[in-house]
């Protein structure tokens, strides 16, 4: 209830709208133009009587919203700059502004001298400069400023919308500060709503303020406030505000894919963002690839803007295609770029002179002999698992009958691995590729004759260590036991030494023995 009385108490306040011609509301300030002739003062009283003063420019971006308001006006408007004949240094030159507050960041001057006079400032569209007049002058206009508490946001960014101020000026979507309690009616359902301390409320609201938004009237039942229509017309079900003509309404039986408005008798069908109305006016469609929605229809993309060709990008409706230069081919693996090509035999290499003398290049597939570019036998090189045919530039593969070519170089017999693949080579269209594009591949019956010969040469090698091992071991035991004769000798010499002082025992001589 309070925002009620609140909003009942300024609408009655509201700026009278026959002479305001524009508005606007930027950093929690409103600033309204008046086309109306009076003096200063007289300017001045409008002003606070609707709760402000005269506008005040004292920085940068509120002097840019002031040439943005007097845009496509007319003769001189006063702003709150008037003359105090007191001493100053802010560069005011003794003028005050109207509401106490002389802080500035931007001066603005016509001209700089300083005359003691009651004297107040102006300003026009071809003169944004401030220019010293008599008060008493009346000028064509003035400008009021009003503080903008509790604000809200743009209602929509996707959808168009009207705004109505209480201040009494209209904006449209370029407005992103709304003052509280103005109405907003979004289009294409026309609902309605109302800015209430930063909040947006959708109609039908209280029936005490503004008649709930409602069309033709609002009826209040305990806290349930409703829209109602005279006879014959019935309450529009997307907005609950708004009446259609009762059982004459176009849009019943439209049969529109989405959205349906009222034309008078007729109707339109209208799609959402991104989508386009059909033949039939009733369905909406897509953009085909290649295309993008703008104003309303399906426009072509020029894909050459983003530069996607190497050399020349030729834009077409829908799409686009890469052409190359003279001398140049389009490259099989990528049709955005483009290689040398050779188009007359012998064929010259493209040469660059600098100062190391000339630098000469030659297509994939030939070799630089003398500013001659000499086409590479790939054949020579057996890529081709069975024939090869050596082709200007590169060559091509092809396989025996019961085989079928892969990867361009193998041949494998039919129906190998169950691919069921019974190409012969008659059938098979052979597939031209540079050397320096070919992978070395290894055919599973040389990969498995690899491995037999590396298993073999193991073997072998095993064999030949044990039997130096063998050899090596025979000779360690020979060299043993002569050994151990010349010891066995040489006790029995020193035993027969000693035998002439010492007698032993039959049995020991034996044992040594």
């Amino acid at each position: 209830m309070k925002h009620i009385t609140v909003m009942l108490a300024l609408v009655a306040l509201r700026v009278c709208g026959e002479n305001i011609s524009d508005g606007y509301c930027v950093d929690g300030k409103c600033f309204v133009v008046h086309e109306h002739r009076a003096s200063f003062d007289d300017a001045q009283s409008v002003c606070q009587e609707k709760g402000g003063h005269l506008m005040t420019v004292r920085t940068e971006k509120t002097a840019s919203v002031l040439g943005g308001l007097l845009n496509g006006t007319s003769g001189d408007f006063w702003i709150g700059l008037k003359h105090q004949c007191s001493d100053s240094n802010d560069g005011l030159k003794g003028y005050k502004w109207v509401n106490g507050d002389n802080t500035t960041d931007f001066i603005n001057w016509k001209t700089h001298l300083s005359v003691c006079s009651p004297r107040c400032a102006s300003v026009s569209h071809k003169v944004l400069k401030w220019s010293e007049r008599a008060c008493n002058d009346r000028i064509q206009g003035y400008l009021c400023e009003y503080d903008n508490p509790g604000y809200c946001p743009p209602l929509s960014i996707n959808a168009s919308v009207s705004y109505q101020t209480h201040f009494g000026f209209s904006a449209q979507e370029d407005l992103k500060e709304i003052p509280k309690f103005s109405n907003a009616t979004l289009q294409p359902l026309r609902t309605r709503h109302m800015c209430v301390e930063g909040a947006w409320y959708q109609a039908p609201w209280s029936c005490e303020a503004l008649g709930g938004g409602c069309e033709y009237k609002c009826i209040q039942e305990g806290q349930i406030n409703t829209c109602i229509c005279p006879p014959g017309f019935t309450i529009d079900i997307n907005n609950r505000v708004t009446c259609n003509k009762q059982d004459d309404d176009p849009c019943t039986h439209a049969g529109c894919e989405h959205t349906c408005t009222r034309r008078g008798e007729t109707f339109e069908c209208k799609c959402p963002p991104g989508l386009y109305l059909g033949a039939d006016g009733k369905s909406c469609k897509s953009c085909n690839p290649g295309f993008h929605m703008e104003g309303g229809v399906c426009v072509d993309v020029n894909e050459c803007e983003s530069a996607p060709c190497e050399h020349e990008c030729i834009n077409t409706e829908g799409s686009y295609h890469c052409e190359c230069f003279k001398g140049h081919i389009k490259s099989v693996e990528n049709m955005h770029k483009c290689n040398m090509h050779c188009t007359e035999f012998p064929c010259p290499a493209k040469c660059d002179s600098n100062s190391n003398g000339p630098q000469c290049d030659c297509p994939r597939g030939f070799l630089l002999e003398e500013q001659f570019c000499i086409d590479i036998d790939e054949c020579d090189s057996d890529f081709c698992d069975h024939k090869c045919e050596n082709t200007v530039g590169g060559f091509q593969c092809s396989c025996k009958e019961g085989f079928v070519i892969k990867d361009g170089t193998k041949c494998i017999r039919e129906n190998f691995e169950g691919s069921g693949s019974s190409t012969t080579f008659e059938d098979f269209i052979p597939t031209s590729r540079s050397p320096t594009d070919m992978t070395v591949s290894i055919s599973a019956a040389s990969l498995l004759g690899i491995m037999v010969c590396i298993f073999l040469c193991i073997l072998l090698l095993a064999c030949l260590a044990r039997s130096i091992m063998r050899r090596l071991s025979k000779m360690h035991h020979y060299d043993m036991d002569e050994g151990h004769h010349e010891i066995l000798n040489f006790q029995e010499v020193i035993i027969n030494k000693h035998c002439v002082q010492q007698t032993f025992p039959n049995r020991y001589l034996k044992r040594d023995i």
